[in-house]
């Protein structure tokens, strides 16, 4: 696995290490931080994850509640226009006006 971690020690440099007790005492404490932090990591990437699926839920459901409003926001609208229009042909038909009525005193 080159690259990843830093450079390999060769088996020479490695058994020098190992003979000192410290050495095995410090990688250990290195190893738990280390795997401490990549757990930490995990954990918050997996809430995120956990976050953002809530969210996105909860926005499909606004949209859908939202697009069911606007349909029948448009229906409204087309009844509304049926009636107007309707009034409107009522109120030339029924009654036309007249210029020579004026009242009289």
């Amino acid at each position: 696995m080159a690259g990843r971690g830093g450079a390999r020690k060769r088996a020479a440099d490695r058994s020098a290490e190992e003979s000192d007790p410290n050495f095995d005492q410090d990688y250990a404490e290195k190893r738990k931080r280390n795997n401490e932090a990549v757990n930490k990591t995990r954990q918050k990437k997996r809430q995120e994850e956990q976050d953002t699926a809530k969210k996105v839920e909860e926005l499909r459901k606004e949209n859908a509640n939202l697009e069911k409003k606007v349909e029948t926001m448009k229906r409204e609208l087309e009844l509304l226009k049926e009636m107007v229009v309707a009034c409107a042909a009522g109120g030339r038909a029924g009654s036309k006006p007249s210029t020579s009525q004026q009242p009289q005193s």
